[in-house]
């Protein structure tokens, strides 16, 4: 290798070896990766969202999503109440749907469902909030079909992907703080 090309190719590795070095001493990390949580915390209890919404059984959607992100990332354990050092608490304020597109004037071929929620980490010893976040939102769109259980069907599926969407979201900011 001519010493022109070593010189670069040196200079690259250095580069980069550097601003690793930089970014890992400053806080930074991949996503999902980071705990900013107070060292002593190393389980949580999630208990089932409260669900003030008419949309039955979509609290148990949205705690199992957020068990499984916890679980799935192993940065800290899901617990009984008795062995956890916090507690995550939802509540599901909102679910509706909306027409996107219409096929007619009367007849909907795709609807928007939209999920609205709230959900704090609190310590268990103090009760002090680690993380809140009042104002979660997502929605997603759904076909309509002439079958109304394939419609729901459809809408449960829409559902499930906002509870993930969501649940990794809740993860992230629990544990990065933001």
């Amino acid at each position: 290798m001519p010493v022109v090309l070593r010189t670069r190719f040196m200079r690259r590795c250095f580069g980069g070896l550097f601003f690793l070095l930089v970014a890992s001493g400053c806080g930074y990390g991949l996503r999902g990766s980071v705990n900013n949580l107070p060292p002593d915390i190393k389980a949580v209890y999630i208990p089932v969202f409260d669900n003030v919404t008419a949309e039955p059984g979509v609290e148990v959607v949205f705690t199992n999503a957020l068990i499984y992100q916890f679980t799935r990332s192993k940065m800290l354990q899901v617990v009984p109440v008795s062995n956890a050092q916090a507690t995550i608490h939802g509540k599901i304020k909102r679910v509706y749907a909306d027409p996107v597109v219409y096929g007619s004037q009367i007849q909907a071929l795709n609807r928007k469902v939209t999920v609205e929620l709230e959900v704090s980490c609190r310590r268990l010893d103090n009760q002090k909030i680690l993380w809140q976040n009042q104002g979660l939102s997502r929605f997603e769109v759904f076909t309509v079909s002439t079958d109304p259980s394939q419609t729901e069907r459809n809408k449960l599926e829409a559902i499930n992907k906002i509870a993930q969407f969501l649940s990794e979201q809740i993860h992230n900011g629990i544990l990065e703080n933001f």
